[in-house]
């Protein structure tokens, strides 16, 4: 059931790239290299200066895909140790996985509180959230359907 939990997350992850990069391309903006600057920034203890260029974009490729596909743990510990209804489990996934955002980001100092990120751009993120933890839950669902 683990591993439906992490295949569960990597569809979500599909639906939030989805999401992410159509919205990247009707306002025009860059692809973010967020995720790979906290990923480098996590990784400065171990020797890492700094990341920029080509490799910071791969760097925040796949943190993005890896990040995203990990969460898939905490969706399968809400739907199958703790039991909760399939909707529910959506619905603290997506607060646990938006929140935490809200909050690292702004520690690691890559992004101001949400407060001041402005109603327009806290939607947006919550969209994309959105559409992350339904693809999970839908993920969840259809790798239920072919056991």
């Amino acid at each position: 059931m683990l591993l439906r939990g992490i295949l569960a997350a990597v569809v979500g992850t599909v639906f939030m790239t989805l999401s992410s990069t159509s919205e990247q391309y009707w306002v025009g903006r860059q692809p973010s290299v967020v995720p790979g600057q906290a990923t480098a920034r996590l990784l400065r203890p171990f020797g890492i200066k700094e990341v920029k260029g080509r490799a910071l974009d791969l760097l925040a490729y796949w943190t993005h895909w890896v990040y995203g596909t990990l969460w898939g743990v905490l969706f399968w510990a809400l739907v199958d140790p703790a039991g909760l209804p399939l909707g529910l489990a959506g619905v603290v996934f997506f607060l646990a996985v938006w929140g935490a955002e809200q909050i690292h980001l702004p520690v690691l100092k890559l992004a101001p509180w949400p407060w001041k990120w402005g109603l327009k751009y806290n939607l947006i993120d919550a969209w994309h959230h959105v559409t992350y933890a339904g693809g999970t839950v839908l993920g969840w669902h259809l790798i239920g359907l072919v056991r």
